[in-house]
């Protein structure tokens, strides 16, 4: 007996530590589909501007050592990609919570989860000074703008993407990127 209980938790150990060897292969897929760093933009708060965050900054992510609740990019137009600098997110969640947070020159914004760790629904508004949109539903559980506004935006994925979010109208007046960004503010440009 004592022969057998020893073999199968010599086997339960090795089926467990196979198994913390292998990852997630649908997020492991996810996170290898958004490819590569861009040229001339370092890892750090302006990289990969309009992609899904808190894909890889959550608990097990290649980028947990710094957990986002919240993330996002807030862009000038539909048809644009250049980031819209000093943006306001606000978002309020179920329990009456508040949080504000501000874009930086490449529009991105996030949330630590030591900051602020909402109770989902979230409620959203972004403007920036007389500019103002708020989100038509509620923010039901995702953490990453990006998961639902994402690009391009194609005639497929009209059912199940809004585009990426973005400020401004075509008529509007659209305040000039920064020029003092350390990275080029259109996403795929060049400095």
């Amino acid at each position: 007996m004592r022969r057998i209980t020893s073999g199968l938790l010599a086997l339960l150990a090795c089926i467990a530590a196979f198994s913390a060897a292998c990852g997630d292969p649908v997020y492991d897929g996810e996170i290898a589909a958004l490819g590569g760093e861009s040229d001339g933009v370092p890892v750090g708060e302006f990289h990969r501007a309009g992609q899904p965050c808190v894909m890889c900054h959550s608990a097990g992510g290649p980028a947990s050592g710094a957990a986002f609740s919240v993330a996002g990019s807030v862009f000038a137009r539909q048809d644009d990609v250049v980031g819209v600098e000093g943006a306001t997110v606000a978002m309020t969640d179920t329990a009456g919570s508040s949080y504000t947070a501000t874009t930086n020159c490449v529009g991105n914004f996030f949330v630590r989860r030591s900051d602020w760790d909402p109770s989902f629904p979230v409620l959203v508004r972004v403007w920036k000074g007389d500019k103002s949109r708020t989100m038509q539903g509620q923010v039901g559980r995702e953490r990453s703008c990006a998961n639902c506004h994402k690009d391009p935006y194609s005639a497929y994925e009209k059912l199940s993407s809004v585009g990426h979010v973005y400020l401004y109208s075509p008529d509007d007046a659209v305040p000039p990127a920064s020029g003092s960004c350390a990275v080029n503010p259109r996403v795929g440009g060049t400095k």
